[in-house]
């Protein structure tokens, strides 16, 4: 019984025949672990919860991926609790978690959190991730969204590049608060566009910036349509997330525009989707895969018992470049 027990926990020392030999019968059995029944003796579920925001995001799923990975390869399951960002948010998902038996939860939140973060003091383990203040309540990990749109937008400046254009701006940031932005992914890749002109001496012209809220591919196509209605056509569009730049490739091509000989396109995510797009998008890649580890080992070491002060972690980025774009 023990020498199978190591076998299914990977644990123990045998001969490797041996460990083989009990794979083999194992799954000729076609035996699974009884998980409900080992939380029961150990208090311990070997599962890990995801508390998100619908799936309407490629982003959401691209994160929810990761994160199974993740997971598995530390032994442990997922539980994915969703809420609706037009309801009660991130609380609703919260009123739920008691009843689904995950040792601990990864909270990411698409609004900023109220309160100062009383919702992340539960009594389970808790990481929040995104772009969000957790003010110091939980174990954090979070993408550079400012930085990563200030080198991309330096990079455009440097290699000659005057008339680029953005999507997805949020409607209430505007050229007289952009620089008080300190949370939020639109927020602050906003301010990362507008600190890159700052910094070179540029002017931004707000013509060339639209607000979209969703980010979605229909909001890409209807931006696309009103930033042509209201000025000449940017040199570059950069997009806040990929959905918005596959609705903006589309509408712009419908409108006889090359891309990207006439305007060049880029994205923010580098979701799958993104090399097989007609043509393949350009887009911040935010190292996902980094991110959901981060955030799943720092969950661990607190289901573990690690009782230390909240950590931060910040993930890397890279451009990747593909056919929408030709840059210098």
């Amino acid at each position: 019984m023990k020498t199978v027990s190591n076998v299914i926990n990977n644990s123990g020392s045998m001969r490797p025949e041996t460990r083989e030999r009990v794979r083999r019968t194992i799954n000729s059995m076609g035996y699974s672990v009884n998980y409900s029944a080992r939380s029961l003796k150990t208090g311990v579920s070997k599962l890990v919860g995801l508390a998100t925001f619908d799936f309407t995001q490629s982003f959401t799923a691209l994160f929810a991926q990761s994160l199974i990975e993740a997971a598995r390869e530390r032994d442990y399951g997922v539980v994915i609790n969703t809420y609706d960002l037009d309801g009660a948010g991130l609380p609703e998902a919260v009123n739920r978690i008691p009843s689904l038996g995950a040792d601990g939860w990864i909270f990411l939140s698409g609004k900023p959190l109220e309160n100062d973060g009383r919702i992340l003091q539960q009594q389970y383990p808790i990481v929040f991730v995104g772009d969000f203040n957790a003010y110091n309540k939980a174990d954090s990990v979070r993408v550079p969204s400012r930085e990563a749109m200030d080198s991309l937008i330096s990079q455009l400046l440097g290699s000659g590049f005057q008339r680029i254009g953005l999507i997805g701006a949020p409607e209430s940031i505007n050229a007289s608060n952009v620089w008080a932005a300190t949370e939020g992914a639109g927020p602050l890749r906003l301010r990362g566009y507008v600190e890159a002109f700052a910094r070179r001496g540029k002017t931004v012209d707000w013509n060339l910036i639209v607000p979209e809220s969703r980010w979605l591919s229909s909001d890409g196509e209807r931006a696309v349509r009103d930033l042509l209605g209201r000025t000449m056509c940017p040199e570059v569009i950069v997009c806040l997330n990929d959905a918005l730049a596959f609705g903006a490739v589309h509408e712009l091509q419908r409108m006889r525009l090359r891309v990207p000989q006439d305007v060049q396109v880029v994205g923010f995510d580098n979701v799958q989707e993104c090399q097989f797009s007609a043509p393949a998008l350009s887009t911040i890649d935010l190292h996902m895969e980094t991110f959901a580890s981060a955030a799943v080992d720092m969950l661990i070491d607190r289901i573990n018992g690690y009782a230390g002060p909240a950590r931060t972690y910040t993930t890397d980025f890279t451009l990747v470049e593909r056919a929408s774009t030709c840059l210098k």
